[in-house]
């Protein structure tokens, strides 16, 4: 039988590789998602048929909103999973966990905003989603015959990638801790 020691160290070399192929998919598609958007985004003409920009608009705003599900999803997980690690190198290393101390100062996104993993997410995908509903509006603009359609289109997809930004960075925010239940008192 294993002792409790080894259990822990077997557990914490699970959990880092789960956390370390996470984190992979992570960067993959964090690198995929605004090339493939801003790819196509600059490629599409000004001469294209209102519903050839609806279709292509629709298309890539459908493909990466199940991408972005696919992320919350997994950065549910990477949260979890992080959270035991740290746990289990509480455990084990007589000098703490590795990473992820309380110290120090947190950057700044020019020299303003709290920088966080959340604020980058949410900005990656709000950007690709707001491309893709700046050619689905477009194209329906276009395709309805309204003046301006580029134009609106365009305010259109940024009034988008700030919902997706502000979405995204909430939907990721830490559940608060549940405090401990008191007894009930006897009367």
């Amino acid at each position: 039988m294993l002792e409790k020691d080894e259990l822990l160290r077997l557990e914490y070399e699970h959990a880092s590789r789960l956390l370390g192929s996470l984190t992979e998919i992570r960067f993959k598609l964090l690198a995929l998602v605004p090339t493939v958007t801003g790819a196509v985004v600059a490629l599409v003409s000004p001469g294209r048929t209102g519903v050839e920009l609806l279709a292509i608009g629709a298309l890539g705003l459908v493909v990466t909103s199940g991408v972005l599900t696919y992320e919350l999803r997994n950065g549910e997980l990477r949260r979890r999973v992080s959270g035991r690690v740290h746990r289990i190198e509480v455990a084990l290393f007589p000098d703490g966990p590795l990473a992820g101390g309380r110290g120090g100062r947190t950057p700044r996104l020019f020299g303003l905003i709290p920088a966080s993993h959340r604020l980058g997410v949410g900005l990656v995908y709000g950007a690709a989603l707001g491309g893709w509903v700046y050619l689905l509006a477009w194209g329906a603009l276009l395709a309805a015959g309204a003046g301006h359609a580029q134009a609106v289109g365009l305010a259109i997809g940024a009034v988008a990638a700030f919902g997706v930004v502000w979405e995204v960075v909430s939907a990721q925010r830490p559940e608060p801790e549940p405090a401990e239940a008191t007894p009930a008192t006897a009367p």
